[in-house]
């Protein structure tokens, strides 16, 4: 897990490097918007991954790398101007975000199932809830990004794109929860 956090953690030092002009590349959107996320989501991460820890239940590590290696996705699809450049990378960004978090809602509440002898498809909702929750979260960075920083609508886009967005994030979701369920089910 050490690797998943220096991944996260070199993301955001590459990107405050940027911020204050040490390294200059450039990219579609702003650095400040690149950098709450990378932290507000490692603070996130390392909050469930700790108090899980504390409560004696070890959470599966692949969940966080998916985290790391979603983050990064992200990120270079606004350095690499991929954003701009090609019309299926958005999509592909919010569905590989929603199916990062429901791995990760998944090995949190999978927990539930086995100490409280929840069903498993409650297991999968409330991991699905979760998944839209963070997804809210992300289209309220960029609203909060457009109003505050830009000034004007640069990186939220219209009401089709919010819905697609939002229906991206639940699809990647839904994926793992149904991978969840196959594999729970073949037990």
């Amino acid at each position: 897990m050490i690797l998943a956090r220096l991944l996260i953690l070199g993301l955001a030092a590459f990107e405050f490097s940027n911020l204050f002009g040490i390294l200059d590349f450039t990219l579609d959107f702003s650095w400040v918007g690149l950098i709450v996320t990378s932290l507000g989501v490692f603070a996130v991460i390392e909050g469930v991954y700790y108090i899980s820890k504390r409560n004696g239940a070890t959470l599966p590590v692949f969940p966080y790398y998916f985290v790391a290696f979603s983050l990064w996705f992200d990120a270079m699809g606004d350095v690499g101007h991929f954003y701009g450049n090609l019309a299926w990378y958005d999509q592909a960004a919010h569905f590989l975000g929603g199916a990062a978090v429901m791995s990760v809602a998944l090995g949190i509440f999978s927990r539930y199932q086995e100490k409280y002898k929840m069903p498993l498809l409650s297991i999968i909702f409330i991991s699905l809830a979760f998944t839209a929750l963070f997804g809210d979260l992300y289209e309220m960075e960029e609203y909060l990004e457009d109003k505050f920083y830009h000034g004007h609508q640069v990186r939220l886009g219209d009401g089709p794109d919010t819905a697609n967005d939002l229906m991206l994030n639940l699809s990647g979701g839904a994926v793992v929860g149904l991978l969840y369920f196959s594999s729970k089910r073949k037990i």
